[in-house]
């Protein structure tokens, strides 16, 4: 049908127009193999602000102060008492590459203010050490309340002892928090030469700080 834009009205009028009746229109058939939506992929993430997550939990230990801990150099040595700086991160920001652990420990020599505690009071005691790689830590849970409390790490480093020469060791790093007061990081550390064991605990080493956690960033 065609019709001008401006009708005008001079008088009533029947028209006939021309049509049909419609009805709607049949299914259109749709190809059981049809097309099919790809899975959308997730864009890349700027790792400075959302590094990836490779580790289930993640925790630090520091201490600064007089401890007893136990060495042993070819054979020799024991209990002994000095000055203990330990720092130990476990998958800092959740990444295994964020881990470290230094140690710097200064033997205290003859009576003053203690004597080393070993039939060998001549022998220095001293070493440091250096963490070079992480294996994933293990996570503990507890079952009560879900919550990581503790975590053990495991690794490789260097271990300079004092007069020596530096050796490869591993290490066994466990830390447990627990507040209040409950907090506790051993550290065994194993070279061809020489092994340390250091134990402490926020009750006998005050100034002992441990955290652990899990690796939920970003709660919802």
């Amino acid at each position: 049908m065609t019709m001008c834009k401006d009708v005008q009205v001079e008088a009533e009028v029947k028209l006939e127009v021309e049509a049909k009746f419609c009805g709607p229109r049949p299914v259109i058939p749709i190809e059981e193999d049809g097309f099919v939506c790809p899975t959308p992929r997730f864009p890349q993430q700027c790792p400075t602000f959302f590094p990836t997550l490779n580790c289930d939990c993640q925790g630090s230990a520091d201490f600064s102060g007089e401890a007893s801990i136990l060495v042993f150099e070819d054979g020799l040595g024991g209990p002994t008492t000095g000055n203990l700086d330990l720092t130990a991160l476990v998958c800092d920001q959740c990444t295994l590459a964020g881990s470290r652990i230094q140690v710097t420990y200064i033997d205290t020599l003859g009576p003053t203010p203690t004597p080393t505690g070993t039939p060998d009071a001549d022998i220095d005691q001293s070493f440091t050490f250096t963490a070079n790689d992480f294996n994933q830590p293990t996570c503990v849970t507890d079952p009560a309340t879900g919550l990581v409390t503790g975590l053990t790490a495991t690794g490789t480093g260097i271990i300079t002892p004092a007069g020596g020469v530096p050796e490869n060791a591993t290490f066994t790093l466990t830390l447990a928090d627990a507040d209040p007061l409950g907090d506790a990081a051993t550290l065994l550390i194993t070279g061809a030469t020489t092994s340390v064991t250091i134990a402490l605990t926020e009750v006998a080493n005050p100034g002992l700080e441990v955290e652990v956690g899990d690796c939920d960033r970003f709660p919802v």
